[in-house]
């Protein structure tokens, strides 16, 4: 599932590498990600405009999460006031331009992320084709006329945009989306003037926290994992932790999209496990929870394998293996990664441990 049809029509011809699972393996794990949410973080375009207190910590936070395409767009230079909170900068790249020089950083970080570069502001020249050619927009600039330039291009071409702001230990978050009622100019119908962070100061770890909302609200976008924040304000003082929630009125929420082709589950039932071992088949079971709880109590003949470790072992033998966690819904998730990489002999067990325990 996801919120955008571009990635839900095209996420399954998307494909992991086994370099790729080992570094996404705490992902593949989380239900409402898993293999296929992962697929669709690398199916999709993300357009990032800035690269300053709030672009540096939101790059950071979608390359790691695995999206395939980042594209930093900003004119202007690094300085050495930069570097305290637009933590993809070094001293080395004073006077270089902020988008090349995190194009550079977020390639050092993750080699399976392809980071583009447009090295001007965001103007009336270039909004369309740029915000055309991605799924999302991040906005990580101060500049008000710029906003409302993202509002009306995205309106144009039905693109949501992630939208933030800062003022000292303050911050603002909001996602619209023309389609479902969330405009921009619906919030600052008259255009006014806001300080910049070089006129009123911020700490980089309170660009970081909003930053990574506005991150978070694009995983939900792409990969549908959560209820996307569409037309909600969130305002957050970072030093007292306290937040403010208005949502626009007559906002309605965005349709979750299903994939075309879904893949199946690939399970063994407590059952037919007994019914296999009973026969002597020849099964490798394979426990993933963890090396504690295997020394505690484990299915009989059964071996222990961390998930970094399994992520990157060779199962293109005939011998079935069975993976089993407690409940069974990790190891599920783990099957279908592997079997994505055709390792067609991997199932999970259906409940887990605790089925194991509640039959015996």
């Amino acid at each position: 599932m996801s919120y955008l049809q571009r990635i839900a029509d095209a996420y399954t011809d998307v494909h992991l590498s086994k370099p790729e699972m080992a570094y996404y393996a705490r992902h593949l794990l989380l239900p409402g990600i898993g293999k296929e949410g992962q697929q669709k973080l690398k199916a999709a375009r993300v357009l990032v405009i800035g690269a300053g207190g709030l672009g540096c910590p939101a790059l950071q936070a979608l390359a790691g999460s695995g999206v395939g395409q980042l594209t930093v767009v900003d004119g202007d230079v690094v300085a050495q006031s930069n570097l305290a909170r637009q933590w993809l900068h070094t001293p080395d790249d004073v006077d270089l331009n902020k988008a090349e020089s995190a194009q550079r950083a977020v390639a050092a970080m993750n080699p399976y992320v392809q980071a583009e570069v447009d090295s001007e502001m965001l103007t009336p020249a270039n909004a369309e084709a740029l915000i055309a050619a991605h799924d999302l927009v991040i906005d990580a600039t101060d500049d008000m006329e710029v906003r409302y330039l993202i509002d009306e291009v995205c309106a144009q071409f039905d693109r949501p945009w992630v939208h933030a702001a800062l003022y000292r230990s303050r911050g603002q978050i909001c996602t619209f989306w023309e389609t479902y009622g969330a405009r921009f100019k619906h919030m600052y119908p008259e255009k006014s003037e806001a300080p910049s962070c070089s006129g009123a100061g911020i700490l980089g770890a309170s660009a970081s926290v909003i930053a990574n909302y506005q991150a978070l609200e694009a995983v939900k976008l792409i990969t549908a994992c959560a209820t996307a924040g569409v037309g909600k304000v969130v305002s957050i003082d970072t030093f007292s932790m306290q937040q403010q929630v208005f949502t626009f009125p007559g906002v309605f929420a965005p349709e979750v999209i299903e994939a075309v082709d879904r893949l199946p589950a690939h399970s063994c039932t407590v059952d037919e496990l007994r019914q296999r071992r009973s026969i002597a088949e020849p099964i490798r079971l394979i426990d993933i929870r963890s090396a504690k709880l295997h020394a505690q109590g484990a299915i009989p003949d059964s071996e222990f394998l961390d998930v970094d470790d399994l992520l990157q072992t060779d199962f293109s033998g005939r011998q079935r293996v069975i993976l089993y966690c407690e409940q069974g819904s990790i190891s599920g998730l783990i099957a279908d990664a592997l079997r994505s990489r055709n390792a067609d002999t991997v199932f999970h067990l259906e409940g887990g441990y605790r089925a194991w325990q509640e039959s015996s």
